[in-house]
């Protein structure tokens, strides 16, 4: 398995990681008539989050690599941008996360693209899998706000 795709999928994982813990954030301090809604919204997304944190984790194992398991080495490789604690309004919520799913979509073709350049047709479908759901979510996401 080639480095780079190793190097990608801790990226992710670190990705992941981070973007679970302002999940947490948007969850605890969105504020706004959509309260409820996004409440109950946010906190689905972080389950998802924490189960994908897991099946990348295992992937990287299972092809021999090392996934990263620290909060330090999670955040010296994330792209993703933390919030500070504070309130958020329901439409700053939102548009946080179509912004985060939009970066999503890209990070995770490339995974996927990788992976194909790798011929590991296991984890190209893992991601086209994450690929699809993000998709989904970002029409939600877009749909919600309109």
């Amino acid at each position: 398995m080639s480095k780079n795709l190793f190097e990608k999928l801790n990226e992710y994982l670190a990705n992941q990681q981070v973007m679970y813990i302002k999940l947490h954030n948007l969850h605890w301090y969105v504020k706004g008539r959509s309260f409820f809604t996004l409440h109950a919204k946010l906190e689905e997304l972080y389950d998802q989050t924490a189960q994908i944190m897991d099946e990348v984790a295992e992937r990287l194992l299972a092809l021999g690599g090392s996934p990263v398991a620290s909060l330090k080495k999670a955040l010296a490789l994330t792209s993703v941008k933390e919030l500070e604690d504070v309130p958020i309004s329901s439409d700053e919520t939102i548009n946080s996360l179509i912004s985060d799913v939009e970066y999503w979509i890209r990070d995770t073709k490339e995974i996927v693209k990788l992976a194909e350049d790798n011929d590991d047709g296991a984890t190209a479908d893992q991601f086209n899998g994450y690929l699809a759901e993000y998709q989904k979510l970002l029409w939600m996401l877009k749909s919600y706000i309109s």
